[in-house]
């Protein structure tokens, strides 16, 4: 029987767009004058189509140009296996087929990508260490592979290699994130998305927050050091995060002249700044004189409001640039803070992280509201405070049990 001609290609489906005014391309099929569209796991903007179907297409654009090639040549040869066609046949034969060929590494880059294009650096960066960690349990993994035996053999293999539970749910998130979008594009079918109850639950470690004690708190600010060196400058914005609220040092590196005001500085937090949009929370430090002391130790002349307080980044750097710098002061930072720690004893590494959750915990343990606490952090729910209070120092513990006894 002669095969009427079905007209396989991969368009961008103009009739919605994603954020920042990309496209889904997908793969549209037609046959006797009906139109279907298919997902292909791919977007892309109208000047990166253009660049798609032009010998201009380099790196990520080539690589993705490659992959659209071979979804038509893949979906034209199975439509030329069916006669007569039909949807119905080419939907089953043609998606079973995929599930088991779609590199996840397609489809990781192709969301990295995305990330990027948003500045979202950080978020793009844990995709790619994911990404790669599941290329050395297994070359070139698939979609067909993700299966719950799949996870559960990769959660033993992080596990015999001396990584933490916690560490394994760090790296399978991301993974769930990437099923979830090939399930939505109907990449996969829902009965063989892998996550979920009665299949594989992402371990949850018990992440118990770090913070020190206000004796150890106190023998840091007590912590001598020459003046201009390394350590004191670490000691000083350490102890900068810790009275700003736990600031974080991108925050600190993005703080303006017209965010200091007389007796406090205000920001809005650069990790929640989009889940925060129709509603930011301008998170509020009060000033004092240790706060006054580091910026004009430390703090560069002001020449207009814009301008940053700090040198760790330039205005009309980028922000892949300020992303490199803050990560290099951080690293700066934490060296010499755990070197101080060490040296004081204490049993943590003493990194800006533990300044934020210190931050967190002395002030609950003061006897701070908790409402005030997920103000003063920038959270948008008590739940997220709440895991940030390490719990009352020992000796405090050790005294409530002894009163179990005072009869």
């Amino acid at each position: 029987m002669k095969q009427d001609k079905v007209n396989v290609k991969v368009v961008p489906d103009t009739r919605r767009s994603k954020t920042g005014e990309r496209f889904p391309l997908k793969l549209r099929i037609t046959y006797k004058g009906i139109r279907k569209y298919y997902a292909t796991g791919f977007d892309a903007t109208p000047e990166e189509w253009e660049q798609l179907n032009s010998t201009e297409a380099k790196g990520n654009l080539r690589r993705i140009r490659q992959e659209l090639g071979i979804i038509e040549k893949d979906a034209a040869r199975c439509c030329e296996g069916i006669v007569p066609f039909s949807f119905s046949q080419f939907e089953s034969s043609f998606f079973e087929e995929r599930i088991y060929t779609e590199s996840v590494e397609t489809l990781y880059n192709n969301y990295i990508s995305e990330l990027q294009s948003k500045d979202q650096h950080g978020t793009a960066d844990s995709y790619t260490t994911s990404i790669n960690c599941l290329k050395k349990y297994r070359r070139s993994p698939q979609l067909g592979h993700i299966t719950k035996e799949y996870l559960e053999g990769f959660e033993s293999w992080m596990i015999s290699r001396g990584r933490s539970i916690t560490t394994v749910g760090i790296y399978l998130r991301p993974l769930r994130t990437i099923m979830n979008i090939a399930r939505e594009n109907g990449l996969i079918k829902p009965e063989t998305y892998p996550f979920g109850k009665r299949k594989y639950i992402i371990p949850t470690g018990k992440n118990i927050k770090k913070a020190l004690t206000k004796a150890q708190l106190k023998q840091i600010f007590e912590y001598p050091t020459d003046p201009g060196s390394g350590m004191e400058k670490a000691k000083d914005f350490w102890i900068f995060s810790y009275l700003c609220n736990g600031i974080n040092v991108m925050d600190i590196a993005l703080l303006k002249h017209k965010n200091a005001h007389p007796s406090y500085i205000t920001f809005l937090r650069e990790k929640t700044k989009r889940t925060t949009k129709g509603s930011p929370v301008n998170i509020v430090a009060t000033r004092n004189t240790y706060i006054d002391g580091i910026i004009a130790k430390w703090g560069q002349a002001y020449t207009h409001p814009e301008g940053y307080i700090f040198n760790i980044a330039e205005i009309g750097d980028d922000s892949v640039t300020i992303r490199k710098k803050v990560k290099q002061f951080t690293k700066n930072t934490n060296k010499w803070m755990k070197k101080m720690g060490e040296e004081l004893g204490f049993e943590m590494p003493v990194t800006t992280y533990v300044a934020r959750h210190s931050y967190a915990t002395i002030l609950v343990q003061s006897g701070a509201p908790l409402k005030l606490a997920s103000t003063n952090l920038g959270h948008q729910s008590l739940m997220t405070t709440e895991r940030y209070f390490a719990g009352f120092e020992m000796g405090v513990q050790a005294e409530y049990a002894r009163k179990l006894v005072e009869f």
